[in-house]
This record gives C-alpha cells, structure tokens and sequence, in this order.
C-alpha cells in the first residue's frame, strides 16, 4: 500500500509541477502583453482628431430618396467609359432621368468632397453602412451639365470632385472609404481629360490647376491612413462580435482564461504598422509595394491567449493585394498631372513637344508615363490584382493638336519613353 501510495504521490506532484507550470507561462503571456513592439503599433493606430466641417459619413446616410431602386444604364457611365458621348447618345432622355437624380447625386457631391468622413462611436457590427454607389454616379451628372451648355461649371465641378476623392483616399476612415475615393478619381481623371479634349481652348480653373500640381508618393503612396481608419473600425466592431467565446471554443466561463480582445486587437495593430513608417514612405517613392510579412507570435502567447490565436490566424484579411492598388492611384495622379501641366503649356507647341518639357520627375518616375505614338494619348502601367482583368494600364485622351514640325515633315517617332 506504501509503494502505491508512493507512487501516487509523485504523479500528484508531476501533475502539480506540470499545473503550476502552464499557469506559470499563462501568467507571464498576460503580464507582458502588450509588448513593447505592440504598444507602439497600437499608439501609431491611433487616428488624428478630424477636421472641422462635414461629415460625409452622415451625409450619405442622410441622401435625399432616389426616384428608383437604381441607376438606370443609359447614364450610368462605368469605368473607362467616354462618359459625355455616352450620355449624349440620347441627351434629353438621360437628361430628364439625371434631374430626376440630381438631389441624391449633389448631397452625395457633399459627401465626396467634405473633409472628414467618420462613422459614429456607437456603430454596431450589424449596423447598415453608407449607400456608396451614388459617389460612383457623379461623372454622368458632371457630363450632362457639360453638354447642356456650361463646360466651365462642369469641368470646375469635375476637378473638385476628383479633389474630394483624393481626401478620401489619402486621409480615409475605413478601407472601403479609401477604395470609393480611388475608383471616383479614375473616373473622372478620364472625365476631365475628355472635358479638356472637346474644350481645350476654355480657361483652366483654378480647381483643375491645384490637380495639376505631382502628387507626393510618400503621402499618397501608402496605406497607413487606411489600415488606420480600419483598426479603429475593428477596434469598435470586435468586442461585440468576438468578447464572448465564438461556438465551439468552450463554455463562456473560461473566457478570461482562454481569450482576450484586447490581445488580438494589439497584434492586428502590429500588423496593419506595417503600411506607416519612414520605411513604407520609401518603398512607395520607389513604386513598391511593401511586403506584409506575417509577424511570428510568441509561444507563451499560445498558452496565455489559445483561443485568440486561434482567431487571429483564421481572420487574418485580405488587405494588402491593395498595396499596388494604391500605388496605381499615385500612378493616376502622376498621368492626370502631366495632362493638366501639358495643358497650360504654349498653344503653339505640340503634345510631344509638351510631353518632353514635362518634369522628368514627373515624365519618369520609377514608373515612367507614355506618350501614344499618333500624341493623342498618355498612359501609365497598372500593376494592381484589378488591373490583370482589364487593360493594365490607365490612358487619358489628349485634345490634337499640329504635329511637331520637324516631326510633321521628316515623319519620325514621338517622343516618349522605352
């Protein structure tokens, strides 16, 4: 009986040691958590105070009713669209469908361009989002209001815009936001060169001279504004969907042992830091996209938090094929630029002779613009998953002007670039 309870004894106390051990690792897991590493990212999370003024947020939330469930396609334009010589094809029937829109498309105008764009505190994960599709319907609106005789109004208004979009993209409140303002941009960069093309003799505005000016690749370039505004919206989101234990991860009593959101919120924060930092800034000055390596966890993590690990290695989002996304934007920017700057160039000279007295910084880049060999167009590559279904590149119409005269006569290439 003595052998026995001898060896009882010691599985007791091995199973204590083992007990004593866990709890031990479990502790020091909880105490030193956030790390330091995390602390950081979790402070770089944090979203600047917004700016005075509107919230597009609530105006789209607020639009006036539309006159149907949808947009009808006769004037709904869709990407890389002749937008004007769409609505033109039946000018007074798109008209009257377009006024009929005009009050849900012009506070949706307000939306695009107001300067913060901020979802309540006390949104709910099953709370409705904005209807963003009327931002996505403002270029047949601009283009009507083209061909019924104020170009100058139309294209002023297309210029700011495509402003608002920028402000969207680069200070935005959540992803989607970020991906709307990219989409509205390119739209109506093509509108505004079409705009150009069929008018150029009009004065530019000064709205369209501002768009003119290079965009800055290390502001624009990264997604650190975005993965910002989505941390804060996970940040809201998360504790009410994932606090208590999801099904079949044990009963809601062991939750404080077995998880914990603000863990799983600390290193969803070191991985969306990534996209900011001065390392991210010069990898978008070179038109790369930042790789987003996955971040390895600490083993005492797997037994402090087992059931928040667990989560975070099946909920990681798919972000960041929307790194070269952004930086097709800059490319964007850059082709609309170099078109605005051709544009207030002498009326004498011709699109080469413009497209060669570009800035180099401009013209080049590390990812260089093209001059179409007939000069009535210029292009920038796309790289973006996106750009693989479509032409992978972006391509603006330049208004003819009289070839270069040595050019004209000797019939030798446009300039441009390899």
């Amino acid at each position: 009986m003595s052998t026995v309870w001898r060896w009882l004894s010691r599985l007791l106390l091995m199973l204590l040691f083992v007990v004593a051990a866990i709890a031990a690792i479990w502790g020091y897991g909880r105490l030193t958590s956030p790390t330091a590493a995390q602390q950081a990212a979790l402070d770089l999370m944090q979203l600047p105070p917004p700016p005075d003024g509107d919230n597009g947020w609530a105006i789209l939330m607020a639009l006036p009713e539309a006159p149907a469930a949808a947009l009808p396609s006769a004037v709904d334009c869709g990407d890389g669209m002749d937008c004007i010589a769409h609505i033109e094809t039946a000018l007074e029937a798109n008209a009257a469908t377009l006024e009929a829109w005009r009050p849900r498309l012009e506070a949706a105008t307000r939306a695009l361009r107001a300067p913060a764009f901020r979802s309540p505190e006390d949104l709910g994960p099953f709370d409705a989002l904005p209807p963003f599709q009327p931002l996505l319907r403002l270029d047949g609106l601009r283009a009507l209001d083209f061909l019924r005789g104020d170009p100058a109004a139309a294209l002023d208004a297309a210029c700011r815009d495509a402003q608002g979009a920028i402000v969207r993209v680069v200070r935005p409140g959540t992803l989607i936001e970020a991906i709307i303002g990219v989409a509205v941009f390119r739209q109506h960069a093509t509108l505004i060169a079409d705009m150009r093309r069929r008018a150029p003799m009009d004065a530019l505005p000064a709205s369209c001279t501002a768009l003119g000016e290079a965009p800055d690749a290390a502001a624009e370039g990264t997604l650190c504004a975005a993965m910002r505004g989505e941390f804060q919206w996970l940040s809201q989101q998360l504790p009410a969907i994932l606090d208590p234990l999801p099904t079949g991860y044990g009963p809601q009593r062991m939750a404080p042992l077995l998880h914990d959101i603000d863990w799983l919120l600390a290193h969803t924060a070191e991985r969306y830091a990534t996209a900011c930092g001065p390392e991210a800034e010069a990898m978008a000055r070179k038109d790369r996209a930042v790789v987003y390596e996955h971040i390895d966890l600490r083993w005492v993590d797997r037994v402090a938090f087992p059931v928040s690990v667990n989560l975070n290695e099946i909920a990681v989002p798919a972000l960041f094929d929307y790194t070269e996304r952004q930086l097709d934007f800059v490319a964007q920017r850059r082709l609309l630029a170099a078109l605005l700057q051709m544009d207030t160039m002498a009326p004498t000279l011709s699109n080469a002779e413009r497209f060669a007295a570009l800035p180099a910084a401009l013209r080049d880049g590390p990812r260089p613009l093209q001059l179409a060999e007939d000069g009535n167009s210029l292009s920038v590559p796309l790289r973006s998953p996106r750009s693989q279904e479509q032409p992978a590149e972006a391509r603006l119409p330049l208004p003819q002007r009289p070839a270069a005269g040595s050019e004209a006569k000797a019939g030798g290439p446009t300039v441009g670039l390899d």
